[in-house]
């Protein structure tokens, strides 16, 4: 016996050694992929955006502390998602929701962004600590870490009518396993009213199950913060969280049982979780106890906002430290004025690989932006339109200076009309207008982007509509940025417009774009010209040249 109980033991030693140098090596090769993949972005393929916008929609009601929630319409005329694939540098699931919901809501305090910032800055300098940040996050790295929000965003699950019974039901049960010892006749009654559980069991099962993985997710987050806070550096940063962790304490320990439930769930067949199983019906110990952790939710909502918050900002934190890093000299953070001022240098569209910058300055005027198709009209609105979005959301701005007002944004680039829902590209204009009109006229600064307006009618009235409804907006501290082939409005608003624009030139038969944004108006006309080198017709360009001059001097 001696011989076999030293044996046993050797074993154990062997495998604890072997678990030791295994889990040793794993963290090894993970901490060498960490520092590989640092300042690189993910694998685009891999993107649930189902699954990582659902914080921010669960968010769209908790507008009080929010100057702006970016609209769909807003993401689609900027290309949000595809520079959400570039700057997403998370490890985690909650991480990954959080910076999604981040780049889509600008607050009306700097509070959270500045910490943020001031984290990644941290995070910038140190290595070692942004390593074993990134191990402890990766706890949160499967996708059943998305559902997690689902749990603090839970709708209340209303308890059945006769939980009264249940409870009567579970006493009456262990009242008759107590009496059963003096009294083995009693079991009958037990098993009958274990009968009556089964039912209950089973039918409540469904209400078990749709909240299983977010529940058991809690504890998962839970864990991750209170290693997170237990880096000193991290907690100095956070000074809240320690007492957030304590209040959210009772929770964890009811949510062990759930903990529990779900290793049952996995292996069914095994002995001992058949017989926890057992358990749990002859007592109706999972619906008591279901119920108990869902009220326990519904009066902890706020302190778990707050724990996704936690976990999410240092994950962002991370994500943004290792954009900067991706960017090298690129990037710069923003400055904020307080008036309608603007001042950009080395400007580049984060999407757009060797991008040629630009730089533009604005002193309390508004921008006019006209040139030719493919010129960078609109690539170049939508930049700013980006980096205002970014510098506002993760204090970091594609260029080498960014100086702006701090805004709220409106778009009007991508336009469709819709034969099925019976709208016109002009009305569908008109009414993204409309909400213009009536944001111009709020007390926070706007900045409006629109790109060749009104361009579904004719050239008098888009014009003429184009010159009243530009001058309304370029009112109060508002910004306007507008791109235009109409060169008659550059006449029309000079007095509140700088004129701008892009060009090209014709060589050896070819149009070279340079996309480098020129001050004043355009004065070349490139489009007739364009024709002639794409071989069309004789007889058409001597046609058309002959109706420019017409109309020069009508």
């Amino acid at each position: 016996m001696l011989i076999l109980a030293y044996i046993l033991l050797a074993l154990f030693c062997v495998y604890f050694i072997v678990y030791l140098f295994k889990k040793n090596f794993s963290v090894k090769m993970q901490r060498e992929e960490l520092r590989r993949d640092w300042g690189t972005a993910k694998n685009s393929r891999y993107f649930d955006f189902d699954s990582i916008e659902n914080y921010f929609l669960n968010t769209i009601t908790e507008s009080a502390d929010k100057l702006q929630l970016i609209s769909d319409k807003i993401a689609d005329d900027l290309y949000i998602n595809d520079v959400f694939k570039l700057i997403d540098r998370t490890i985690s699931k909650v991480g990954q929701q959080f910076l999604y919901a981040r780049l889509r809501t600008i607050d009306k305090e700097k509070t959270d962004l500045l910490i943020q910032d001031a984290f990644a800055d941290i995070i910038t300098a140190d290595e070692e600590l942004r390593m074993n940040t990134q191990l402890t996050l990766m706890k949160l790295q499967k996708n059943d870490s998305y559902y997690f929000q689902d749990l603090v965003y839970a709708k209340k699950v209303a308890r059945p009518s006769f939980m009264p019974i249940v409870y009567l039901l579970s006493a009456l049960n262990v009242a008759c396993l107590f009496i059963a010892i003096f009294q083995l006749k009693v079991l009958i009654v037990f098993f009958a009213i274990f009968i009556i559980n089964s039912f209950i069991h089973y039918w409540n099962k469904n209400n078990v199950s749709v909240h299983t993985a977010s529940l058991g997710e809690f504890l998962k987050v839970f864990d991750t913060a209170k290693k997170l806070d237990a880096d000193p550096k991290i907690a100095a940063q956070f000074p809240e969280t320690a007492g957030l962790l304590k209040e959210l304490t009772p929770l964890k320990r009811k949510m062990l049982g759930v903990k529990l439930d779900n290793l049952a769930e996995a292996d069914m067949v095994m002995i001992g979780y058949m017989l926890f199983e057992l358990l749990k019906i002859a007592f109706n110990v999972e619906m008591i106890l279901f119920y108990s952790i869902i009220d326990s939710l519904t009066a902890q909502r706020e302190p778990l906002k707050r724990l996704f918050k936690f976990v999410g900002i240092v994950d962002s934190s991370v994500s943004v430290a290792s954009l900067r890093a991706s960017l090298g000299d690129d990037y710069c953070k923003p400055v904020f004025s307080p008036d309608n001022c603007m001042e950009i240098t080395g400007l580049r569209h984060p999407l757009i690989v060797n991008c040629v910058p630009n730089d533009l300055q604005l002193e309390h005027k508004n921008l006019l932006l006209t040139g030719s198709n493919m010129s960078g009209k609109t690539t170049f609105i939508r930049s700013v339109g980006i980096n205002m979005i970014l510098a506002q959301t993760l204090f970091t701005c594609t260029a080498s200076k960014f100086a702006m007002p701090y805004a709220k944004i409106f778009s009007s680039i991508t336009i469709s009309d819709s034969l099925l829902e019976e709208k016109s590209y002009y009305f569908e204009e008109m009414r993204i207008i409309k909400n213009f009109i009536a944001e111009s006229t709020s007390k926070e600064p706007c900045f409006f982007i629109l790109d060749e307006i009104f361009k579904g009618t004719n050239t008098i009235e888009r014009v003429s509509a184009g010159k009243a409804i530009l001058s309304y907006l370029a009112t109060g501290n508002n910004l306007v940025f507008v791109s235009t082939h109409d060169t008659e409005l550059n006449d029309l608003l000079h007095t509140s417009y700088d004129l701008y624009h892009f060009t090209e030139t014709i060589a050896e038969e070819e149009l070279i774009f340079d996309h480098t944004i020129k001050k004043g108006p355009l004065k070349t006309r490139n489009a007739i010209r364009i024709l002639e080198i794409n071989d069309y017709p004789t007889s058409i360009i001597t046609d058309a040249n002959a109706t420019v001059d017409l109309l020069m001097k009508a």
